[in-house]
């Protein structure tokens, strides 16, 4: 399944291998980058935004951090796209923790309530523990 999202089709693409980003992770946002991943409808995601930088930004992390299969773009004027394919193994592992709503929401009260910043590695963490408290073991 390949996706793609142009912001503008007019430009001539150039694939980025070093791709820099200084921005914030948003854990919201990649959970939805994911799901709508999942369901094939990232560009319906992305037309719907009103920060489509942000969502990009946020989509090339996952990919460079191998959640997502794809490639992060620019564009001769510097507008950022990217080719999203489909989620990785790794990417289908990570949403499987954070899908459920009230796991996430558990997730992340745990994580402030203790003063964790969310790294994926916590996030899991945080996910296995929220998982059995919700199921009551």
């Amino acid at each position: 399944m390949v996706k793609h999202t142009l912001v503008n089709k007019n430009d001539k693409l150039n694939v980025l291998s070093n791709l820099e980003i200084s921005m914030k992770r948003d854990w919201d946002v990649i959970r939805a980058i994911l799901i709508a991943t999942e369901e094939d409808r990232f560009d319906e995601y992305l037309e719907k935004t009103e920060d489509d930088k942000f969502i990009l930004g946020n989509t090339t992390l996952l990919i460079e951090a191998g959640f997502l299969s794809g490639e992060a773009l620019e564009s001769l004027d510097g507008i950022d796209d990217v080719f999203v394919k489909d989620l990785t193994w790794q990417g289908h592992e990570l949403l499987d923790v954070i899908r459920s709503k009230p796991v996430w929401e558990k997730i992340k009260t745990t994580a402030l309530e203790k003063g964790l910043e969310l790294t994926f590695d916590v996030v899991k963490t945080l996910g296995a523990k929220a998982i059995t408290l919700i199921i009551g073991n």
